[in-house]
């Protein structure tokens, strides 16, 4: 019987790990907090669940040993150690995490030892490449040739559920929001390079619309500029964005957070025996119903101070971390105030507008293909669902030997995306496309 081993056990694990059971694999789920584990698996009987301390390499380097197949759900900055343990004990490794420079280091290697790295299986990155590679290679196969692309993704809380001054709820890592909220970010527009500064990346949001759902905000995501490489786009695509979306006023109330500091992950702070309050005073001065606005140069009604009391950052009670950066601080925070209760329904938005020209540029069509899905109440979120089960089908593509490339990859070829968005539909999880002249 195939082994998987499952580095991880957070708030989208489970339907991966369900997933592989169902499929008759043996999987073994290490978490830090062994109980995370056992929930995870819940009495199957293909399921073991151990403690391990993601700090002891040496015990980690063991059970890559005996699987056949790593999926790697720990934060990002740990993947470079899991691949190399794999790479060591000739294994192969999946991801639902962007590959950073020091996993496409790894390719050659990779190769060689007729190993395969995949990476960016989850929803953003992972679905978002499938469903819009599936879209552009086949209108090229049609005759188009593409000339502008954009992208847009977005896991909010369900209209129901959109109850707090933030219109966001977290379903991740809070501090994984937080972080990627301090990228920079760049896009092309009209075959020109637009480069957007961290400190400026909420400062122009786009409206856009989900037909049926609502309008939404949304800013750049990183460095769309790369895809065209990585999706081989030619010159002639003039416009290239990827972007996320949140209910709008969030960009607003981030950049305003931005600018009082709090986003701040570079130093640490001795928060031990202060109120939320008093160390708010002690940050921006007394009164902070004043003194929070007179920065931002704002008056209090357009100012962070009702979501910063919603969250309890202005309230009288000690301070629940003891020490760490604004950032871990204001992470805490979020994870305790902006959660979802029992049977509130979290959603997975995404928008493609592919446009092509066809017949030598006579006729310009864009494509659109929308995804609205939604959490299952009191059951599986919608982020853990999309998220998770592109890595659980291509796992299970790798052991059944279905897939046959090598190296470190992402799942923009037919051969992966195919199969795993045919799965997926199978789960409720599908794309509507329209048509119209662009």
């Amino acid at each position: 019987m195939k082994k998987v081993l499952v580095l991880g056990a957070g708030l989208v694990s489970r339907p991966l790990v369900r997933y592989l059971m169902d499929s008759e694999f043996e999987v073994t789920v290490a978490s830090r907090t062994v109980a995370k584990a056992e929930k995870l698996i819940e009495g199957h009987s293909l399921g073991r669940a151990i403690s391990l301390n993601v700090d002891d390499n040496q015990a980690m380097r063991q059970l890559v040993q005996n699987c056949d197949v790593v999926v790697s759900l720990l934060p990002a900055t740990r993947h470079i150690e899991v691949a190399r343990a794999c790479l060591d004990m000739g294994k192969h490794m999946a991801t639902t995490s962007y590959v950073s420079p020091q996993m496409r280091a790894l390719d050659t290697e990779a190769q060689e030892k007729g190993l395969l790295l995949l990476n960016e299986m989850g929803v953003d990155p992972g679905i978002d490449h499938m469903s819009a590679m599936q879209v552009v290679h086949t209108e090229e196969k049609a005759g188009g040739t593409l000339v502008g692309f954009s992208s847009w993704c977005g896991g909010l809380p369900a209209p129901e559920a959109n109850d707090n001054p933030f219109g966001y709820k977290f379903s991740w890592s809070p501090k994984g929001v937080l972080i990627a909220s301090r990228n920079s970010a760049k896009y092309r527009k009209d075959k020109s390079v637009v480069d957007i500064p961290a400190d400026r990346l909420f400062s122009e949001p786009a409206r856009v619309e989900i037909p049926g759902v609502g309008t939404f905000e949304g800013y750049p995501n990183r460095d769309s500029v790369s895809y065209m490489d990585t999706y081989g786009f030619s010159d002639r695509v003039k416009d290239m964005f990827r972007g996320t979306l949140r209910n709008q006023g969030y960009c607003r109330l981030l950049a305003q957070i931005v600018r009082l500091g709090l986003l701040d992950d570079d130093s640490q702070q001795d928060f031990s025996g202060v109120t939320y309050l008093g160390l708010m005073e002690k940050m921006f001065s007394k009164p902070v119903e004043e003194t929070i606005p007179a920065k931002l140069g704002v008056s209090a009604k357009d100012s962070p101070l009702e979501a910063m009391k919603f969250i309890g950052l202005l309230g009288d009670r000690p301070v629940e971390v003891a020490s760490g950066s604004w950032m871990d601080l204001l992470a805490d925070r979020m994870q305790k105030a902006l959660c979802y209760l029992p049977g509130e329904r979290d959603m997975l938005l995404m928008r493609h507008d592919i446009t092509f020209e066809y017949e030598g540029g006579k006729r310009r069509e864009c494509i659109t293909a929308i995804m609205v899905d939604f959490g299952i109440p009191n059951g599986d979120s919608s982020m853990a669902r999309t998220v998770s089960l592109p890595a659980a089908i291509g796992t299970r593509m790798l052991l059944e030997g279905k897939i046959q490339l090598r190296g470190v990859r992402i799942p923009v070829v037919a051969d992966i995306y195919d199969p795993v968005l045919e799965e997926l539909e199978k789960m409720g999880i599908r794309f509507k496309e329209t048509r119209e002249k662009a």
